[in-house]
C-alpha cells in the first residue's frame, strides 16, 4: 500500500469496522468452510495475519488456540484490533514493500482480502516465502478478478443474463466505492499466478465461492458468478 492507500484505511476505518467481521458478513460466510479446511487445526501454531485490519480474523483464530500475529499498515484498523483480540500481537507495517519478520517463521500464513489493494505484490510475497516454515500454508482471499465490478446485463436475443467483462487482461487500478472509497489493483489470474511462481509457491487449492447475492432478482445467474475467490498454497522446495 502506499501512504494514500494508508491514508484511505485510516479514514474508512469506522465504515468497514461496521459492515466486516461481523456474523452478517456475506464475503466471510462464502469462504468460511473452506477457509478453516485450508487453516487446519491451528491450536499452537504460529499464525500471520497479513492485512489483519481490525483484528476479527485474528480473534476466531486466537479462540481457535493459535499464537497470532496481525499485521496491518492502517493505525486506526489496529486500534481496534488490539481492543477485540488482546490476546494477539499486532504490528504496523506498510505491506506494499514486504513484510518485515526477522527471525520469526510461520506456520500459517493468511491473507484475507488483502492482495487486490495492494499496488505490486512481489516484495510482499517474497518476504511471506521466507517466513513460511517448510511445511506451512499460505491462504489468501481476492475479489475474484474475472468478475468482480463487472457489470451483470441483460442480453435481448438470448432472454439471459451475462456478466459483461472488457480490459480483463490489462492491469488497472480502480476506484472503489465500499466503505468510503479506496484503491483496487486489479490484476488476472496469470499475474497472480506469475508472481507465485516467482515466490516459490505452489497452488493446492483454488476454491470460487457461488456468491450469496443482495439481488432479489435472477438469484440463480447471481449465484453461479463467483466474485471472491480462495487460493491455498505450499512453498516449494
Amino acid at each position: 500500500m502506499s501512504d494514500a492507500d494508508i491514508n484511505d484505511w485510516n479514514r474508512i476505518a469506522d465504515k468497514y469496522v461496521a459492515l466486516n467481521g461481523t456474523p452478517e458478513d456475506r464475503i466471510y460466510q462464502q469462504f468460511k468452510t473452506v477457509l478453516w479446511e485450508a487453516l487446519g487445526a491451528v491450536a499452537g501454531k504460529d499464525v500471520l495475519d497479513l492485512g489483519c485490519g481490525h483484528g476479527w480474523l485474528s480473534q476466531a483464530l486466537a479462540t481457535a488456540g493459535a499464537h497470532v500475529l496481525g499485521v496491518d499498515g492502517s493505525a486506526a484498523l489496529l486500534a481496534r484490533a488490539r481492543q477485540l483480540c488482546p490476546e494477539g500481537e499486532f504490528w504496523q507495517q506498510d505491506l506494499a514493500g514486504g513484510f518485515a519478520a526477522g527471525e520469526r517463521t510461520f506456520d500459517r500464513i493468511v491473507a484475507y482480502m488483502l492482495l487486490m489493494d495492494v499496488p505490486k505484490l512481489d516484495a510482499l510475497l517474497g518476504t511471506v516465502r521466507a517466513a513460511l516454515r517448510p511445511r506451512g500454508t499460505f491462504i489468501f482471499t481476492i475479489t475474484h478478478p474475472c468478475f468482480f465490478k463487472y457489470k451483470s446485463r441483460w442480453d435481448e436475443s438470448t432472454q439471459q443474463m451475462y456478466c459483461g467483462v472488457t480490459g480483463y487482461l490489462r492491469p488497472a487500478e480502480w476506484w472503489i466505492e465500499n466503505f468510503g472509497g479506496h484503491r483496487h489493483y486489479h490484476r488476472s489470474l496469470t499475474d497472480y499466478f506469475d508472481y507465485l511462481r516467482a515466490a516459490r509457491f505452489a497452488v493446492t487449492r483454488l476454491f470460487e465461492p457461488e456468491q450469496m447475492p443482495y439481488a432479489t432478482e435472477n438469484i440463480a445467474f447471481h449465484r453461479s458468478i463467483p466474485k471472491f475467490l480462495l487460493m491455498e498454497c505450499v512453498p516449494l522446495a
